[in-house]
């Protein structure tokens, strides 16, 4: 068993604190009704209510919250085997994950616009392997070659601007990483995308990439901003906008997008060059040309998928909070008999 999204594990420590505000709640309604009406008076007012149904429509409640937080997580058990047939296409997606990537000259920010367009590429290589490299002044690895689209969605998912400590641009270093994952004895295209603002990059990105050329593989840029650039918002973890990035000056530092360099690297890759625009026909472009190198089948290849069973936990945290709506805390008065004619 496996969890998509752990991180939202978090929320389990506000269980906690919901169960000590109901236990807050019942009592000072119970002191609030003693103040206003007396003892007396409030006993009668309330010999209807039944203390366990109270307790019982709290925990289902709480039991509720904790299905619904287990839900949030994303549970995956269970797994099968999948075939796949494998074409003659490999793809690493290289993404520049610098400050710079969070400004807003595109909307709703560079490094967003970046990952919807990588998405909606994982939806036409059907059978072609994809992986993907985030770099800034270093580059990694963050998901290898793979016919399991969905795993590599779920790492994207969770980039965020500046999470690379160091800080900077070598789109060099990228393309290195991206050329040592793809396999020298395998008789598959390879294509490298690389999604940046082209900015303030460090190294020879022209070399790197046309190294890339020389072993067989394609290199295009799809270019993030506009010209004429933005400032750089810092955000809290809860979104909020707090300042503007500034150099060491002080002067707010405002970010553009570089097409010279980003044609450049393209250019030495043998492949090509767009910029991001809001009709996504760049993107168009750039499939049409990894259909046009695939030549040859390659077989087929078998990937585990694992089943997700977020439904489980939230059907049964819908039924806990049916349930706590439709409980009464009051039971029906009884009538006492009074005689047949009365």
């Amino acid at each position: 068993m496996r969890f998509a999204s752990p991180d939202s594990a978090w929320l389990l420590l506000l269980l906690p604190l919901l169960a000590l505000f109901t236990l807050w709640a019942t009592r000072q309604r119970q002191r609030d009704l003693g103040l206003f009406a007396g003892p007396e008076v409030s006993v009668r007012l309330t010999r209807t209510v039944r203390r366990g149904r109270q307790q019982l429509k709290s925990l289902l409640t709480i039991v509720g919250m904790l299905l619904l937080v287990i839900a949030l997580t994303g549970p995956q058990f269970g797994v099968r085997l999948e075939m796949a047939e494998r074409r003659g296409v490999d793809v690493m997606v290289v993404l520049d994950l610098s400050r710079s990537m969070l400004a807003e000259d595109v909307r709703p920010s560079r490094l967003l616009r970046a990952r919807h367009i990588i998405g909606q590429l994982l939806d036409q290589l059907e059978g072609d392997r994809a992986g993907l490299v985030v770099f800034a002044a270093n580059a990694f690895v963050q998901c290898p070659l793979t016919l399991d689209h969905s795993a590599m969605r779920m790492l994207l998912s969770g980039l965020s601007g500046g999470d690379i400590p160091s800080q900077g641009t070598s789109l060099q270093r990228a393309l290195e990483t991206a050329g040592k994952s793809f396999k020298e004895d395998e008789q598959q295209h390879k294509v490298v995308v690389v999604f940046s603002d082209g900015e303030a990059h460090t190294g020879d990105a022209s070399g790197a990439a046309a190294e890339l050329a020389a072993q067989g593989a394609r290199v295009y840029c799809i270019g993030m901003g506009t010209p004429d650039g933005d400032l750089i918002p810092l955000r809290a973890d809860d979104g909020t906008r707090l300042e503007y990035h500034k150099d060491r000056d002080g002067n707010y530092v405002k970010t553009r997008l570089d097409e010279a360099a980003l044609r450049g690297v393209a250019a030495a890759g043998e492949g090509a060059y767009w910029r991001s625009s809001l009709a996504g026909g760049e993107l168009t472009d750039l499939v049409d040309r990894i259909a046009g190198l695939e030549e040859k089948e390659l077989g087929a290849e078998r990937y585990t998928r694992y089943e997700e069973r977020f439904q489980l936990p939230l059907l049964a945290a819908l039924l806990c909070f049916l349930a706590e709506a439709i409980l009464s805390e009051r039971a029906r008065p009884r009538r006492e008999w009074q005689g047949r004619f009365a």
